[in-house]
């Protein structure tokens, strides 16, 4: 173990060091988030020896949760239970809970203790250390905040062994910005030789590189612990960083991949103003790229820059305040100019948002991500925003090629809400790609459709045939898997399914067959009373029918391929067999579901639905057409003789975002 100054500790395993440091409290309260919770609270109610007085509070996970609503509810969580300005805060988790259990403790009572014991690695190097604790305000970042040091601050770097990929890249993109702080290339170097062993989270570098930021800041802090001067120069790449979290509304990006981003932006700043050369700034652009993190600023619209960035709380008397650097790395303190600012957008351009709608039988889908333009291609970088809505447009369709006036206004209010949040990301028309699938195409109403949708929402529709739903659908996918056989993608829709098979090349095969989920309830499942009816002859009908349609396959059996399945009917497999709460996007993506996973999920269907019993991980409104939908996927599995499949997240809304619609 190490030891920093007096309150500072880091080493490996050192949790029940908590012990020397709790006795004199009355109660202690685990503040941390719900991930967080499932995984340590056990751990640490384990290490701690005075159980009787330990008491548990978690807020959700995500930077959009640090606000003043989150806070209230573990307040009275306090007072409900008796805590004293004799009580203590443990704050377990990352830079939000680290900021967010620090203002608490500063606020309740007027300031009771706290610790930090930090599992990320941007807590452990960052937001653990120096006393500032904050929540957002909507308009900005840390806002609402206090300087109060923490009682003692527990580092043990084993949390970092569980961390997923891109928080790890987060905290690197705080550590390797001390690198500018110091001004040692002994320490850059040694970064540079351990890269593999950091990311293998060899313990002892781990450890190194730890105890050398922590002492980065910590120096900082120590010379100007109310932020005055010198220790403003920590704030390297924030003004941007926060800018470009508030512009993301906090999702989609790590603070730290934002603050990388930022110092680039800075240095783009010093190199305009000759302050830098270019072999400095791809030098520093390297260092981030050694750890795959993206550093080329995301474009924001002068019409939004502007605002974001004034807003930040290191401003004064109107100037946009940031930090520069000269070749011998000296950092200053600067104020930005308007002109500079749009400069350096301009550079990085072709780094910006593009959305996609989806209007298809049952759902309604919204896709925001960052792309890069090269070369006439779109190339993802990141989702920033997802939503979904059950809209169910082609109700009736089946019967009567007719769209529902009641249809189409769920199918408005869905993208009315759409058309406002591609508002608040500043989203050109150009790059929203809006298309509508079978129902629309299907319907003899479709015009008066996407004409009304057009008057109200300013969205442009694309009604699109099944072979190119098809082809973004594998456009989409191809952007997720790496292959060196054929894939064979379907996508179960409400009215039509598609089948797309090719390899790294291209597509060789694609079909779109009028199976889907509202279809075959609506023809098989759906009473003349409008009630559902799963009998086991109704299944048995459906299966004939589907066993004749799926015959237009045969030209597919003369390959061999892995079988990869896309959208509603299933993901939803995947939730379900997990018992999600929650909808976890990076758990669904690239699952391997099995032919008997799918059997059970259709017999709990079956046996829970017609009872109108809640299925942990179903959203309610696909229940009418899960069972439906549940028989085609087997039926499909049954005819290509396939035991598993591969679930992909990245469906058609991808390659549309990815420039599919128009090639």
């Amino acid at each position: 173990m190490k030891k920093i100054g007096e309150d500072i500790y880091i080493g490996s395993n050192i949790i029940s060091l908590l012990n020397n440091f709790t006795e004199k409290f009355d109660k202690i309260l685990i503040f941390s988030n719900e991930t967080i919770a499932n995984i340590y609270f056990e751990k640490i109610r384990t290490a701690l020896n005075e159980k009787d007085k330990i008491f548990y509070f978690a807020i959700k996970d995500g930077e959009k949760y640090k606000t003043i609503e989150n806070i209230l509810p573990a307040y009275d969580f306090m007072l409900e239970n008796n805590f004293s300005r004799k009580s203590l805060v443990i704050s377990l988790g990352g830079g939000v809970i680290c900021d967010m259990g620090g203002y608490i403790a500063a606020t309740y009572m007027r300031g009771i203790e706290f610790i930090q014991v930090p599992t990320s690695l941007l807590a452990q190097v960052d937001a653990s250390v120096g006393g500032k604790v904050a929540i957002n305000h909507p308009k900005c970042k840390n806002m609402i905040g206090s300087f109060k040091q923490p009682y003692k601050v527990i580092i043990d770097v084993e949390f970092l062994k569980t961390l997923p990929e891109r928080e790890f890249k987060s905290g690197m993109g705080e550590l390797i910005k001390h690198l500018f702080l110091i001004n040692n290339e002994i320490y850059t170097k040694y970064i540079i030789d351990n890269v593999e062993k950091i990311k293998t989270m060899n313990t002892e570098v781990l450890l190194n590189i730890v105890e050398q930021s922590i002492s980065t800041k910590k120096s900082y802090v120590d010379i100007d612990p109310l932020e005055k001067f010198e220790r403003m120069f920590l704030n390297l790449g924030h003004t941007y960083a926060h800018a470009l979290e508030n512009f993301y509304n906090y999702e989609g990006i790590s603070h730290g991949e934002a603050v990388a981003k930022g110092i680039i932006f800075d240095f783009e700043i010093s190199h305009l103003r000759g302050n830098i050369n270019q072999d400095f700034l791809e030098k520093t652009k390297s260092l981030f790229t050694l750890f795959n993190i993206d550093v080329e600023p995301t474009y924001i619209p002068e019409g939004k820059i502007f605002s974001l960035m004034k807003n930040d709380k290191k401003n004064s008397f109107g100037k946009i305040v940031s930090i520069g650097i000269s070749q011998d790395k000296f950092l200053s303190k600067i104020e930005l100019e308007e002109e500079e600012i749009l400069q350096v957008m301009k550079k990085y351009s072709k780094n910006k948002l593009r959305a996609s709608i989806d209007i298809g039988t049952n759902s309604c889908r919204l896709l925001i991500a960052e792309v890069k333009k090269e070369n006439n291609s779109m190339i993802l970088k990141r989702i920033i925003h997802k939503d979904l809505d059950i809209v169910k447009l082609g109700e009736d369709v089946n019967k009567n090629k007719f769209l529902k006036e009641t249809a189409i206004e769920r199918t408005l209010i869905a993208l009315k809400k759409y058309s406002k949040v591609l508002k608040d990301f500043s989203i050109l028309p150009e790059d929203i790609n809006c298309f509508a699938t079978s129902a629309t195409r299907d319907s003899i109403n479709k015009d008066y459709f996407i004409k009304k949708v057009w008057d109200e929402t300013g969205i442009k529709i694309n009604c699109i045939p099944g072979e190119k739903e098809a082809y973004i659908n594998f456009k989409g996918v191809c952007s997720a898997i790496t292959f060196d056989k054929n894939i064979l993608v379907f996508d179960i829709g409400g009215g039509s399914t598609e089948f797309t098979l090719g390899d790294f090349k291209g597509i060789k095969e694609s079909i779109s067959l009028n199976i889907g989920s509202v279809r075959i309830t609506e023809k098989f499942f759906l009473n003349e009373d409008g009630n559902l009816d799963f009998s086991e002859n109704n299944r048995k009908l459906a299966t004939e029918w589907l066993q004749t349609e799926l015959k237009k396959l045969n030209k597919f059996l003369n390959y061999d391929f892995n079988l990869i399945g896309v959208a509603g009917t299933a993901t939803t497999q995947v939730s379900v067999k997990e018992e999600m709460e929650e909808y976890d996007s990076n758990k669904i993506h690239l699952y391997m579901l099995s032919k008997s996973d799918i059997e059970n999920n259709l017999n709990l269907y079956l046996k829970k639905i017609p009872l109108n019993l809640d299925i942990k991980g179903l959203d309610s409104k696909r229940r009418d057409v899960i069972i439906g939908g549940s028989i085609i996927l087997l039926n499909i599995l049954k005819y290509f003789n396939k035991n598993t499949f591969q679930v992909s997240e990245f469906d058609n809304l991808m390659g549309a975002i990815l420039g599919g619609l128009n090639e």
